[in-house]
């Protein structure tokens, strides 16, 4: 009876609702420690804005934090998936990473399917991807899987030294790939001048009318050959030195190399110094990777990178840069420093003397 006194007596009562509403405090606590409210909130505006939906107009909600203990500063997010799969995630990956300000570098289910783990970097730990000659990678893809590419920066940003290098991974891992080399300036490439398929200041030409033309015949035999590289240094002065109707000519024979010349591996990859619309005419939009080295402005980030990530552009140092790829998206790249120069320009003499 003594206990059945104890266990109703008000002081009890009292003090179980106050251990419950301790207890209750606690969860919440760790609730709110392991899912930040900001963090949270940031994420349902993010799939709200890429349209991550259902059929029924719900959208994915996030229920859990944790931290990668594989990765470092990489946080774990699992999510309420409210029946969008990860190949529906992924088909909007681009605007849902802007609107986090990181990368997604991995998703999978957990241990229910209702549920998917995205495994997220803040963009502020994100490291550049190195360009240097000793591998075949360009960012997330191979050098056997480039197909047009346009290449910007300023004097003094790298952009040399990453074409070079992007020709030394033709060299050394396209062993049948021919390259024709366009170069206006006439003085960061002069060094191949003696090989076949350079093309120097006005004989540039005549460099892309003989590359067109290849194209053509290519295309007349009706099937791909072994692939050719044309390396433009300088299109937009190159096309700025020619009158109206030459310069829409051969923009247009370039529009025509980006559009068609995959079919029959002819790749065009174009250095320029600033992104400029009146360079390209229609072309610019089908370059499959575009790498800008230095800081662009507004208006050039707007003119170079989709909307969906033109926003996650970040300060660069010297020699980094940012890298677009069509369907893969964009990642921040360095170009290493080469050590041996002459060992790079070496492996394209090579390439070029095929």
């Amino acid at each position: 009876m003594k206990l059945l006194e104890v266990f109703t007596s008000p002081e009890f009562i009292r003090s179980m609702i106050a251990f419950a509403l301790i207890l209750t405090g606690l969860v919440c606590l760790v609730q709110l420690i392991r899912t930040p409210f900001f963090l949270k909130r940031r994420f349902d505006r993010a799939v709200r804005r890429c349209g991550l939906r259902n059929a029924r107009e719900e959208y994915p909600v996030l229920v859990r934090t944790k931290r990668d203990r594989e990765r470092k500063h990489g946080i774990i997010l699992k999510v309420k998936n409210v029946g969008v799969s990860i190949p529906d995630t992924d088909k909007r990956i681009d605007r849902l990473q802007a609107s986090l300000n990181g990368i997604v570098y991995r998703m999978e289910y957990g241990r229910k399917t209702s549920y998917t783990l995205m495994f997220f970097l803040p963009q502020k730990y994100v490291r550049p991807t190195l360009l240097f000659p000793s591998d075949e990678a360009v960012g997330s893809i191979s050098i056997k899987q480039l197909i047009n590419m346009l290449v910007i920066g300023a004097t003094g940003t790298g952009k040399t030294v990453a074409i070079k290098i992007l020709m030394a991974k033709i060299a050394k891992f396209q062993p049948n790939a021919k390259i024709w080399l366009l170069d206006f300036k006439r003085f960061d490439f002069r060094g191949f001048s003696s090989f076949p398929g350079y093309y120097g200041y006005t004989d540039c030409i005549q460099g892309l009318n003989d590359f067109y033309d290849a194209f053509k015949r290519q295309q007349e035999a009706g099937v791909e050959g072994e692939p050719n590289y044309l390396i433009i240094d300088e299109w937009g002065s190159f096309i700025m030195s020619l009158d109206k109707k030459e310069a829409e000519l051969l923009k247009s024979k370039l529009a025509e190399l980006l559009m068609l010349g995959r079919a029959y591996r002819f790749f065009p990859i174009v250095g320029i110094q600033r992104p400029d619309s009146s360079y390209f005419s229609a072309a610019r939009d089908n370059f499959q990777c575009c790498l800008a080295l230095g800081n662009l402005s507004p208006e050039g980030r707007r003119m170079v990178f989709p909307d969906s990530v033109a926003g996650r552009l970040v300060e660069c140092r010297t020699r980094e840069g940012h890298l677009y790829i069509d369907g893969k998206g964009l990642e921040k790249m360095r170009v290493a420093d080469v050590p041996d120069m002459e060992a790079l320009d070496s492996a394209i003499r090579e390439a070029m003397n095929r």
